[in-house]
C-alpha cells in the first residue's frame, strides 16, 4: 500500500471520503517524515504536532457524522512564515521582525480552514520573504538550494512532509522554488488571492499562492484560496475580447518565448525545453513563437523601483530603528528604496500598465505561454535563492503562472518550465498545465538519503 504522504490531494481526498484513508492516519505519515529528515531539510519553523493531531481526529469525527467540510477535508497543509494563523507566532524569518501571536487568520488561511485544511505548521523564509538566504536545503540533495524565498514550503512538500504548502511571490519567490524542487508551483491573477494577513514586500506586487504535487491538486486548492470580493491594491487590465477560444482537455496552442530567456538560460535546460516542446508537438500541441512587446524594455527596472520603494515604505520605521540588524542584501534593497524619487516610482508604474495592455494582445493568440523558469538547475549551496528575473516579468505585470517539473538533469535535479496565461484565465492555464502534465509523466520523487529517484 503506498503510504498516505506520497498521494496527491485529490487522491487522499478521495480516500478520507470513503473511509480507506482517515486524516489521522494521513497526518501521522507526514509527521512520520518529518521526524525522519527535518534534521536534515529545515523546512519547518514550528510543527503544530499536537494541535494538528487534534484537529486531523476532529476531521474524522466530522465525517463520522456526515459532515464532509469542502473539498480539502482532512489534508494536511504547511504556511509560510510571514502569514497570519490564528493562534500562531509569525516571525518572518528573522529576529529583528517584532513576532506576534495573531488574534485573526489571514483570509486565506481561513478559507483553507473552512474547505477542511489542516495546518501542520509554519514553514521557513528568507528573512523578511527576501533574498537572503534562510537555512532550508533542498531534498533532492541537501548540499543544493531549495530556492527562495518560499523555502521552506517548497522543501516540506517535495519531501512528502505535507501534501500542500502556502507560499508568496513579489519577484520569483514561489514559482522558482517549486522548480528547483520538482512540484507545482501556482500564481493567480494579481489580487484574486487575498494578501490581508501577509507581510508585505510590495503591495502591488506581491502574490499569495500554492505549492503542491500536481496541476489537478493546484486545481483543487485553486478555488479553495480564490476571494469571492476582490480588492486588489493595484489595477488589472481586462484580457482582450478577442482571446482565442478552447476546449477543456484539447492539445493547446502554445506560445514559447524564446528571445531574453535563452541568451542567459544554460544548454542543459535548453535542451530539456527543446526536448519537451518536440514531446508536445508529437502529442498534438501546436506551438509558436510569440515575443514581448517593446515595453518589456522596462520591466526589469519596473520590477526594482517599484518593489524596492514599497518596501522601504512598510519598512522605514523598523528600518531606522534597527538598521545595522538587517540582513545585508535586503539593506542594500532598502537604502536603494530610501533613495527613489516619487516621480520615478510613478514613472515605472505606468510603464507597468502599458505592459500588461501589449502583453495581453501578444498572448490573445495562445492558451498559454512557455519559457524557462531559471537559468539552471537549484545552484549548489546555500549562499543564494537564485535569480527572479525570469519570473519578474509575471510577478510585475500580475499574469497567472506556474511551475511544472519537466525531468532531471544528469546531477538528479528537477528541471522545470515555466507557464503563464492572460489576466483570469486560471482555469484555462490549469486546464492547458494538467495536458501538459500527463505528456511529461513527471514521477520522480527525492529519495530518503537526498537524491532523486523515480
Amino acid at each position: 500500500m503506498t503510504d498516505p504522504r506520497n498521494l496527491t490531494i485529490r487522491e487522499a481526498g478521495r480516500q478520507i471520503k470513503s473511509g480507506e484513508l482517515t486524516a489521522e492516519r494521513l497526518l501521522e505519515s507526514c509527521l512520520e517524515r518529518i521526524h525522519a529528515r527535518e534534521g536534515v531539510i529545515h523546512a519547518w519553523v514550528e510543527v503544530y504536532e499536537q494541535e494538528a493531531i487534534a484537529e486531523a481526529r476532529r476531521c474524522d469525527r466530522e465525517l463520522q457524522e456526515g459532515n464532509l467540510r469542502g473539498p480539502l477535508h482532512g489534508i494536511p497543509v504547511g504556511v509560510k512564515d510571514i502569514i497570519d494563523v490564528k493562534g500562531q507566532w509569525t516571525r518572518c524569518g528573522t529576529p529583528v521582525y517584532p513576532a506576534r501571536i495573531p488574534a485573526e487568520d489571514a483570509p486565506v488561511i481561513a478559507r483553507l480552514r473552512k474547505a477542511g485544511a489542516v495546518f501542520l505548521g509554519k514553514t521557513e523564509t528568507t528573512p523578511f520573504a527576501n533574498n537572503d538566504p534562510t537555512i532550508t536545503r533542498n531534498p533532492w540533495n541537501p548540499d543544493h538550494t531549495p530556492g527562495g524565498s518560499s523555502s521552506g514550503s517548497g522543501a516540506a512538500v517535495a519531501d512528502r512532509m505535507c501534501m500542500a504548502a502556502m507560499g508568496t511571490q513579489t519577484g520569483g519567490s514561489l514559482l522558482r522554488p517549486a522548480a528547483y524542487n520538482g512540484i507545482v508551483g501556482f500564481k493567480s491573477t494579481y489580487g484574486e488571492v487575498s494578501n490581508e494577513g501577509v507581510l508585505p514586500n510590495s503591495w502591488t506586487i506581491d502574490h499569495v499562492g500554492v505549492h503542491c504535487r500536481s496541476v489537478a491538486d493546484a486545481a483543487i486548492l485553486w478555488p479553495c484560496i480564490r476571494e469571492d470580493e476582490l480588492r486588489p491594491f493595484a489595477r488589472m487590465p481586462e484580457p482582450p475580447v478577442r482571446s482565442r477560444r478552447r476546449i477543456p482537455g484539447s492539445p493547446p496552442r502554445l506560445g514559447y518565448i524564446r528571445e531574453f530567456f535563452e541568451a542567459e538560460t544554460s544548454p542543459e535546460v535548453l535542451e530539456n525545453l527543446a526536448s519537451v516542446r518536440e514531446r508536445f508537438i508529437k502529442a498534438g500541441a501546436e506551438i509558436v513563437e510569440i515575443t514581448f512587446p517593446p515595453s518589456f524594455a522596462f520591466i526589469s527596472r519596473c520590477w526594482r523601483i517599484i518593489k524596492q520603494a514599497e518596501l522601504y515604505a512598510y519598512h522605514r520605521s523598523l528600518f531606522e530603528a534597527h538598521r545595522e540588524e538587517y540582513p545585508p542584501k535586503l539593506k542594500d534593497r532598502l537604502e536603494k528604496g530610501a533613495s527613489i524619487p516619487g516621480h520615478e516610482y510613478v514613472e515605472h508604474l505606468r510603464y507597468r500598465i502599458l505592459f500588461q495592455r501589449e502583453m495581453c494582445e501578444r498572448m490573445a493568440d495562445v492558451d498559454a505561454a512557455i519559457m524557462p523558469i531559471a537559468s539552471t538547475t537549484a545552484p549548489r549551496g546555500l549562499s543564494s535563492t537564485g535569480s527572479s528575473v525570469f519570473n519578474q516579468p509575471w510577478s510585475v505585470s500580475g499574469f497567472p503562472a506556474m511551475s511544472l517539473p519537466t525531468g532531471l538533469d544528469a546531477n538528479g535535479l528537477p528541471f522545470a518550465m515555466q507557464m503563464a496565461a492572460q489576466p483570469y484565465g486560471e482555469e484555462r492555464l490549469l486546464d492547458v498545465a494538467a495536458w501538459c502534465e500527463k505528456v511529461l509523466a513527471f514521477t520522480a520523487r527525492p529519495a530518503a538519503e537526498g537524491i532523486g529517484s523515480p
